[in-house]
């Protein structure tokens, strides 16, 4: 059965995810936005709303709803949709480093449905290598080693993000949560962990690199972060194991090397594919997305920030 989609924010990831929601098959009933013109673009055929309390005056309209604003208004506007018992999918990160998450505790503890966007695990690249590793392909995993480095121009992106009030960080928490996030899916609970960061670009008060080193068991984990104000080499994600290793490109391009032979796919479109893939992912329900399997990934995050603010 179609799904009735309420979209909150017009903006680039607001699109995004309303080309998702369409790709699927379902409409884009409702849109909120401060901008009722912005709105009004995203999709030609859903209603305007200036707030998310005007849109649910008519909630009966609407199946499900997408959060697609800026980091610091998610942990409201999540709690707000989740109290009226909307499944809602979530831009990472749910909340910002500071923000206590115990009224959103209490509207999931009520039953509310809350997946977290955390759309690099839906590149068929990481679905590729987390079977590997569970299934023991690529047997003991002894090394861990992921860099996601991005050329920033100035006005690539919003002055939100570098405003940390707003964004609540840098690299680390805007890129961070899904390089940890992955992490943790993959290996399990993280150790021993310790980060360096600064800024690189000049004007910044936020941190355009972090490295995170870490263990997992028996694995040693670096995480490397990197916004720079020219184009970057060698990132993407390499995992050594003791029977065999595995690549992932920052274009989705991915390897896995045994003993037995090879396996590989091709780069995908990034801003498009995952985003769908997500989208059926919360739709059927799917597990490992909800708010107690991020937050310790946010909580990670806070502290690594706390010690680099105590150093």
């Amino acid at each position: 059965m179609s799904q009735r989609v309420l979209v909150v924010g017009a903006g680039v990831m607001g699109h995004r995810h309303a080309r998702a929601v369409r790709a699927a098959g379902d409409c884009v009933t409702a849109v909120v936005d401060a901008d009722l013109a912005r709105a009004r673009a995203l999709d030609e055929n859903a209603l305007a709303f200036s707030s998310i309390a005007d849109a649910l005056e008519g909630h009966d309209e609407i199946d499900a709803a997408i959060i697609a604003t800026p980091s610091f208004q998610h942990l409201d506007q999540l709690t707000t949709l989740a109290s009226a018992g909307i499944p809602t999918l979530v831009e990472k990160p749910h909340r910002i480093p500071g923000q206590d998450p115990a009224a959103l505790r209490a509207a999931v503890a009520g039953g509310a449905d809350v997946f977290i966007g955390m759309s690099t695990r839906h590149w068929p690249a990481y679905v590729a290598l987390t079977r590997s590793v569970a299934s023991g392909e690529l047997g003991e995993v002894v090394s861990y080693t992921d860099r996601m480095a991005f050329a920033l121009p100035e006005s690539a992106l919003p002055a939100w993000y570098f405003d940390r009030t707003i964004s609540g960080g840098g690299v680390l928490v805007t890129n961070g949560v899904h390089s940890l996030d992955r992490a943790r899916a993959l290996l399990g609970p993280l150790a021993e962990v310790e980060a360096t960061m600064r800024p690189i670009i000049p004007g910044h008060q936020i941190e355009d690199h972090a490295l995170v080193r870490f263990r997992a068991g028996a694995t040693s984990g670096s995480i490397e972060l990197l916004w720079a104000p020219y184009q970057p080499l060698g990132a993407g994600l390499i995992v050594t194991g003791t029977l065999g290793s595995a690549s992932v490109g920052m274009d989705g391009a991915w390897q896995i090397v045994t003993a037995a032979g090879e396996r590989s796919g091709d780069a995908i479109d990034i801003d498009t594919a995952p985003f769908v893939a997500q989208w059926r992912a919360f739709r059927s329900g799917e597990t490992g997305y909800g708010i107690d399997d991020l937050e310790p990934t946010l909580t990670l995050i806070e502290s690594l920030y706390q010690e680099d603010t105590d150093g």
